[in-house]
């Protein structure tokens, strides 16, 4: 009897199947976020280079940085076995940056935060406010109402300090957007909201120049 239960054992050993640990996000470091990019290295008037870093993250084989054109949102993507690169970008202008973890031993792939940062070019009167960064509710987030009202919060970066407005975008569904307020001069507003629906914003950030930067969309959900 002992026999057959330790072959039984030797067999649902085998049979068990190997836990594959996904790679983790790995932490940024430089450029920093929502500040200018001092340390690029000038190719021309035009281009400069600049120089990505980050920390190692667990059960990583490669990574994957991305670099976005905030202005039209075209990304130029880099692979690398090591926790740095360079690009090569466009002066005077906004850019995102994030980095993906990748394992060879599985498909999932980890994403770091996302930072900002703005590539100084020739002189210039005036800089893109930074895209508003959604605080409250947080995205992906379940909300309870108050006396079926929410306060929608959001922070915006400028490094010239003369933001003007800011329009919000609302509405359950995520490609038709309606105008929920605009000209606003504070960084929140307060929406009367159904329970249990989805609910997505974003905010377009005006400057004195006329400049225009627009959030990403946030998702959240209130409660029953």
């Amino acid at each position: 009897m002992k026999r057959y239960l330790y072959i039984l054992f030797l067999i649902l050993a085998a049979c068990k199947k190997e836990v594959i640990p996904d790679p983790q996000a790995t932490l940024l470091l430089g450029p920093e976020n929502n500040n200018n990019c001092n340390t690029a290295i000038q190719v021309s008037d035009q281009q400069s280079q600049v120089n990505f870093s980050w920390q190692e993250a667990l059960h990583t084989d490669e990574y994957e940085l991305v670099v976005r054109d905030i202005l039209n949102n075209v990304d130029q993507k880099k692979e690398t076995l090591r926790l740095s690169s360079s690009v090569v970008l466009e002066r005077g202008k906004q850019f995102s940056w994030w980095v993906n973890s990748i394992s060879e031993q599985t498909e999932n792939i980890a994403k770091s935060e996302v930072w900002t940062f703005y590539l100084e070019g020739l002189p210039t009167s005036s800089h893109f406010p930074f895209p508003a960064q959604l605080l409250i509710p947080e995205h992906n987030s379940q909300v309870s109402l108050d006396n079926g009202t929410l306060t929608l919060r959001w922070e915006v970066v400028d490094l010239d300090n003369d933001v003007e407005s800011y329009d919000v975008y609302f509405g359950t569904d995520p490609d038709d957007l309606n105008l929920a307020a605009e000209n606003l001069t504070a960084n929140s507003i307060s929406l009367t909201l159904n329970p249990d629906q989805y609910y997505y914003w974003k905010v377009s950030t005006r400057d004195k120049e006329g400049n225009i930067s627009h959030s990403i969309v946030g998702i959240f959900r209130t409660s029953q």
